[in-house]
């Protein structure tokens, strides 16, 4: 039997009685390294059980063999099977609805934040157009100071006679 990278699995049957009940299958890795047998948590292959060599994770030796295990078309492996799934799904579930309620929090906090920009900006949109006015306002007194100043010059400004 081969695994999913093509390369020969090595199966080893310890024998501890009879051959249909009691024995036990030994998979090796290409290091030769006995494997574990574990069960996949993820959303594609939930519960679905698989060999994977000890050092998956081990940043030295770097071993990603795993074998999917054949599964067994009896009652009881099936039962197994559909309960471990069943599971993972529940706990997925559960996982999702409690990211669903933080998001949902987290939604009427921004939607707080948002109704207090938005009362900051109408807030500020009227103090920019009272300055504007008051800009205005300043504007038109300095042109009327300087249309006064030009009047005082022309009726006091008095050329002398006889020069």
């Amino acid at each position: 039997m081969s695994n999913r990278s093509g390369k020969k699995v090595d199966f080893n049957v310890a024998d501890s009685g009879s051959a249909s009940t009691n024995s036990r299958i030994v998979v090796r890795c290409e290091h030769n390294v006995p494997c574990v047998l574990k069960t996949s948590g993820t959303y594609t292959n939930p519960g679905r059980q698989f060999y994977g060599c000890p050092y998956w994770k081990d940043r030295k030796k770097t071993c990603r063999f795993f074998q999917w295990v054949e599964s067994n078309d009896d009652e009881t492996g099936s039962w197994t099977n559909e309960m471990g799934s069943i599971k993972n799904l529940e706990e997925s579930l559960m996982l999702a609805e409690r990211k669903a309620e933080k998001m949902k929090k987290e939604n009427e906090c921004l939607a707080e934040e948002l109704s207090r920009l938005m009362l900051a900006h109408e807030v500020m949109a009227i103090r920019v157009k009272r300055l504007d006015d008051d800009v205005r306002i300043i504007r038109y007194m300095l042109i009327g100071a300087v249309f006064m100043n030009a009047i005082l010059v022309v009726v006091l400004w008095r050329p002398e006679s006889g020069m």
